[in-house]
C-alpha cells in the first residue's frame, strides 16, 4: 500500500511539473515559429507576408521616412522597399523573450541596394502576436 501511494505522489509530482513548464515551451516555439515565417517573407521579398502580421495600425520608418499607417498603407510602402531593394540574405540578428505581452527580433539583410538592420516589434493580445512597429534603417 505504500509502494502505491509513493508512486501515485511520483506521478503528481510529475503531471505538476509538466502543467508549469507546458506553456513557456509552447510560447517559445510559437515566438521562434513567428521568427521563422517573418525571415522567411523578409527572403521572399513579400510585403504581403510580412503585412499579414501586421495589426490594425503599425508604426513604419524605412531608411528617412516614417509614420503611422494603416494595415494596407503600410504593405503598399513595404512593397516600395522590396521592389527597389531586393534582398539578397537574411539573418537573426537578436531577440528579446516577451515582456509585458511585448517582444522584438532584430534581423540585418543585405540587398542590392546594401545593407540595413530590420527591427520588428510584436505586441501579443489575445494569444496573437502582431507586427506594431517596423524599422528598416
Amino acid at each position: 500500500m505504500l509502494k502505491v501511494i509513493r508512486d501515485f505522489g511520483l506521478i503528481l509530482r510529475r503531471f505538476a511539473f509538466a502543467m508549469l513548464f507546458l506553456p513557456l515551451v509552447a510560447f517559445a516555439s510559437f515566438q521562434t515559429d513567428i521568427a521563422l515565417e517573418l525571415l522567411g517573407a523578409l527572403k521572399a521579398n513579400s510585403a504581403k507576408n510580412v503585412a499579414n502580421m501586421f495589426g490594425q495600425n503599425v508604426s513604419l520608418s524605412i531608411k528617412n521616412d516614417s509614420g503611422y499607417y494603416s494595415k494596407f498603407q503600410a504593405e503598399v510602402i513595404l512593397s516600395d522597399f522590396f521592389r527597389t531593394s531586393k534582398t539578397t540574405e537574411v539573418k537573426q540578428v537578436q531577440r528579446t523573450n516577451r515582456s509585458n505581452n511585448s517582444f522584438y527580433i532584430v534581423y540585418q539583410i543585405k540587398t542590392n541596394q546594401g545593407s540595413y538592420r530590420v527591427f520588428v516589434k510584436f505586441n501579443q493580445t489575445g494569444g496573437e502576436a502582431q507586427i506594431n512597429e517596423l524599422r528598416i534603417e
